[in-house]
């Protein structure tokens, strides 16, 4: 299945004009901005640096509230029942697109509920093994896996159900081998176990790996990027380069409650376009791995549908549960 572009000239385009009534905002409020996770991990440093940007900008007070809990569904639920007025929104990365399948009774629509407002960043997938692994490459790490039973290649997640989980079980189908799941409650408890050598593959976002690769207690073996190699790890050659079509990535979007106003929503993309404009904070990004995107509530809409389409059907071929 071919995945959707995020790089397109729609994406591109970061910064909406402004509209000839452009309505105050936030108009000395607060604005919460809510995340799924607890501090420290990759979302909280996106969330983070847009509140402190939105804030410098308008020179509004904007906060990270953190409601980690339930799979997401805590953080997503409080941003559904939320004013729908511009003082609460969620920046959530695609485990949003993936709930559905995963979760019996969520409680709420993920297409009806919210308000897209924008894509943020992407952020591709960075293959790891250990640094005392004797796999140099992705390819190397598939024909190795072919030769060995399931039980002696683990591989680690975040958690059931999790992006890494679901793109892991996608590599093996795509290129016919068979791993152990070991799902962990967060990425650093699982990439404390690949430094340790206990598991031996995990994907992650580059802001988790970035540090132990660059001083040799893990080895990158391969990007998952719909574009070329990254400026953040220059030498790791893409899956595409191996002749693996591997091309998921992370990405990350903001949302706001169902019925938010148009103009209202206008006002906050013109805000988040300037945000990403700014050359500083595209190098923070640029340094990470991550590729600024931008782009209005429709290109967010579509990569959901995208995800949501693609993972159900994984979900469901797998027979994945939260209890797994």
């Amino acid at each position: 299945m071919k995945r959707r572009n995020l790089l397109t000239a729609t994406g591109l385009g970061l910064a909406a004009p402004a509209l000839a009534q452009s309505p105050s905002w936030p108009a000395g409020r607060q604005v919460r901005i809510i995340i799924t996770y607890p501090p420290g991990g990759t979302t909280d440093f996106v969330a983070r640096l847009f509140a402190q940007r939105l804030g410098e900008q308008t020179g509004g007070n904007f906060i990270v509230e953190n409601r980690a809990g339930g799979g997401g569904v805590v953080g997503w639920t409080a941003a559904v029942r939320a004013p729908n007025d511009g003082t609460a929104l969620l920046l959530t990365d695609n485990s949003l697109a993936t709930a559905p399948p995963l979760h019996a009774n969520l409680g709420f629509d993920i297409a009806a509920d919210f308000t897209p407002i924008s894509l943020l960043v992407d952020y591709p997938t960075v293959f790891v093994v250990p640094a005392n692994s004797p796999v140099r490459s992705l390819r190397d790490f598939v024909e190795a896996a072919r030769g060995q039973a399931a039980d002696a290649n683990f591989y680690g997640s975040m958690g059931a159900g999790s992006s890494p989980h679901l793109y892991t079980e996608y590599l093996q189908d795509l290129v016919g081998i068979r791993l152990t799941h070991v799902p962990y409650r967060g990425m650093g408890p699982a990439f404390t176990d690949l430094l340790a050598g206990r598991i031996g593959l995990l994907i992650a976002a580059p802001p988790t790996v970035l540090g132990a690769v660059r001083d040799g207690r893990a080895r990158a073996i391969a990007i998952g990027t719909q574009g070329g190699r990254i400026p953040a790890l220059p030498d790791v050659p893409t899956a595409r380069e191996l002749g693996i079509n591997f091309t998921y990535s992370f990405w990350y979007g903001l949302l706001g409650p169902r019925g938010m106003e148009p103009a209202l929503v206008s006002r906050i993309q013109e805000e988040i376009g300037k945000v990403l404009a700014t050359p500083e904070v595209r190098e923070r990004f640029v340094q990470q791995g991550a590729t600024p995107v931008g782009g209005d509530g429709a290109a967010l809409r579509s990569v959901m549908e995208s995800d949501l389409a693609r993972w159900s059907e994984v979900v469901r071929a797998k027979n994945i549960t939260l209890q797994n």
